[in-house]
């Protein structure tokens, strides 16, 4: 009992820290982002115009395939917007992550000249795409307006849905971009851990189906994926009346609280590790 309030102290006094340092280094990581977003648009000649066209076009190609070639349809929710919102949700995650497992090796120079901790490169990069994936939920927003005459009163909880979101993101991406600076390996295993999540999330498929697919057991083990009920909790915000066609497939649990508990969790995590990695990065990454 002792050990354990223990173990719970020093989890808090390790998260009062990071979070010290992550406000009084908030104006680098915020020029850390805008450096990362200059570097990506300033030299196509559509620059910023670009964070429009990719997930339109994205979203083009998977519609044609999986709506207009393999005939994939929701019951009560038009297929275009529940494709639009799984996928430019989904698009977040997977970039975030993508790019910051190998950020601390590209930046490895600048990290050694100016000393700030390591994991300010992928926050920046968190940052940046979530800047990056604004335009997409702004035309996210404009097409549910037209085809479903409205937004749900709960857009007001997109920011904390966001911030779940980037948590989750960035305690994998920190992970992530530490394993792979010793373990170079690792990318590839990132991208094959992206590719199954891709389809172990409803971004093209509804949650009914995979409860006609499986086994009790196997659909509770299925919604304890967090971006399940990140993905859901999407199409709840923009998707007016989409709360309807949930029915008892899942609950407040599934949809709030397991996400959550997954962000902070991983978050902890991987602050955690950082602790005990940050003596022997630099070192790595001197090769």
């Amino acid at each position: 009992m002792v050990s354990g309030w223990l173990i719970l102290c020093e989890g808090q006094l390790i998260m009062i820290c990071f979070l010290r340092q992550v406000y009084s280094g908030r104006e680098l990581i915020w020029e850390l982002a805008m450096r990362d977003l200059k570097v990506r648009y300033s030299r196509p000649f559509l620059g910023f115009l670009w964070a429009f066209i990719s997930p339109i076009f994205m979203v083009c190609v998977f519609y044609f395939i999986f709506s207009c070639v393999l005939k994939v349809s929701i019951e009560g929710t038009p297929f275009l917007l529940y494709l639009m919102s799984g996928l430019f949700a989904w698009n977040f995650f997977q970039e975030s992550i993508s790019l910051s497992t190998v950020s601390l090796m590209q930046s490895r120079n600048l990290i050694k000249e100016s000393g700030f901790p390591h994991y300010f490169i992928p926050l920046s990069i968190i940052i940046a795409n979530i800047i990056n994936a604004l335009p997409s939920m702004g035309i996210l927003c404009l097409v549910s307006v037209f085809f479903l005459n409205g937004l749900p009163k709960e857009i007001i909880l997109f920011p904390v849905l966001l911030l779940v979101q980037a948590c989750l993101a960035f305690g994998l991406s920190l992970i992530a971009s530490v394993a792979y600076v010793k373990w170079r390996d690792s990318k590839y295993v990132v991208d094959m851990f992206l590719l199954l999540c891709i389809y172990l999330t409803p971004t093209f498929y509804s949650l009914q189906q995979v409860k006609n697919a499986l086994p009790t057991w196997a659909f509770k083990l299925y919604l304890a994926n967090p971006l399940v009920g990140i993905l859901n909790c999407y199409r709840l915000i923009f998707l007016k009346g989409f709360i309807n066609s949930l029915g008892p497939c899942v609950n407040f649990w599934n949809l709030i609280f397991m996400p959550c508990i997954w962000g902070i969790g991983l978050l902890c995590i991987a602050i955690v590790i950082y602790r005990k990695a940050k003596g022997w990065i630099n070192d790595y990454l001197s090769y």
